[in-house]
């Protein structure tokens, strides 16, 4: 698997890779389509969240509303990211208050809130990025938009990409 996308002026300003004026034309299009446009359908999250959870989900649901990305088959995922999120939050606080080592009868040891901490975490981020919460997931989006729009040119007009 190769890298995650970065957003087109992130590219442009770092120079890390240079892009042509077509190419970057074409990027800054497809990001574009993902920024805000309208409202959709009202989402509603599962009864079974806790309402830390349900609170998470107003907040995203309200963030994304307008970009018309997220759909009704978003809603596990949006509701795992709540949940993780939720529980996180929970975990972060017992290691604030507790510390992250703790005294028990053999001695110090790790707090197991870290763990758990550490397990919801990487169950967020691997939701925001099928979300499309963070920059590089939405550019990632944004570059196979660019590229579905030159494959569908090529089909129509039979040119072939890099000529």
């Amino acid at each position: 698997m190769g890298r995650r996308a970065r957003p087109v002026e992130l590219l442009v300003l770092t120079g890390k890779k240079h892009l042509t004026k077509k190419e970057a034309t074409a990027r800054r299009q497809a990001e574009g389509a993902l920024r805000p446009r309208g409202s959709g359908k009202q989402l509603y999250a599962p009864r079974w969240l806790s309402k830390a959870a349900q609170k998470e989900w107003r907040r995203i649901v309200s963030l994304m509303a307008d970009l018309g990305v997220l759909t009704e088959a978003d809603i596990n995922t949006l509701a795992v990211y709540c949940d993780a999120a939720a529980r996180y939050a929970e975990a972060a606080k017992a290691v604030q208050e507790q510390g992250a080592v703790i005294e028990t009868d053999r001695g110090p040891r790790q707090n197991p809130a870290v763990l758990v901490a550490e397990k919801y975490w990487r169950i967020m981020n691997k939701a925001a990025a099928a979300l499309g919460l963070d920059p590089a997931s939405r550019a990632s989006l944004a570059a196979k938009a660019a590229e579905h729009d030159k494959d569908e040119f090529d089909k129509l007009f039979g040119t072939e990409s890099g000529r």
